[in-house]
């Protein structure tokens, strides 16, 4: 049980029976109002049964009347002034221990691992053949003399494309028949000579 928990039943086990055998929070004889004035009221404590208070009522001509009753809204009070008192003593108080923690369990150690087989050795490289030996780079190597040009007037004259001759105008019906007129007469000439 929590330091708290504790503390609020303290206080309300305090509160009960302060109320009871003490003196109750609020009005002890809540019917007084309703007797006539002068009237005198004393509350007792009662233990049958056990918990609740008596009222003795007097009133002027000496008359006395007893009642009992409960006193729950004062219960109801001392209930709540518990549960504060609890909430606060489990704020300022130190926290409940915590129930230790059960150990793990080891762990299984794990099996070793198989040796890697050991490599084959690589085969020696051969050597790479030897490069020529390369000229020094301040040196370079002399280059072959360019052929001079000959001068312009030896060299040999570029062909000019020639422009294809102009092709003639079509022939027009007149000239067709000045041909057929000029074949005629031709032919005509050779029959004389034969």
């Amino acid at each position: 049980m929590s330091n708290a928990v504790r503390a609020g039943l303290v206080v309300f086990l305090l509160g009960v029976l302060g109320v009871w055998l003490i003196k109750p929070i609020g009005d002890a004889c809540p019917d007084l109002g309703r007797l006539p004035a002068g009237s005198q009221s004393a509350s007792s404590p009662s233990f049958a049964p056990p918990l609740t208070r008596t009222c003795t009522y007097t009133t002027a001509d000496g008359t006395e009347a007893h009642q009992r009753y409960v006193p729950i809204v004062d219960w109801l009070i001392v209930a709540v002034v518990a549960g504060v008192a609890g909430v606060g003593v489990g704020l300022l108080g130190p926290g409940t221990p915590r129930p230790e923690r059960a150990p793990k369990p080891e762990r299984e150690p794990r099996p070793e691992r198989a040796p890697k087989p050991e490599r084959e050795p690589r085969p020696e490289r051969a050597p790479k053949p030897e490069r020529g030996s390369r000229p020094e780079r301040g040196s370079k190597p002399e280059r072959e003399p360019r052929p001079e040009r000959a001068p312009k007037s030896e060299r040999e004259p570029r062909l000019r494309s020639t422009p294809p001759p102009p092709s003639p105008p079509p022939e027009t019906a007149e000239d067709r028949a000045a041909q057929r007129e000029r074949e005629r007469l031709e032919r005509a000439r050779r029959r004389d000579r034969g």
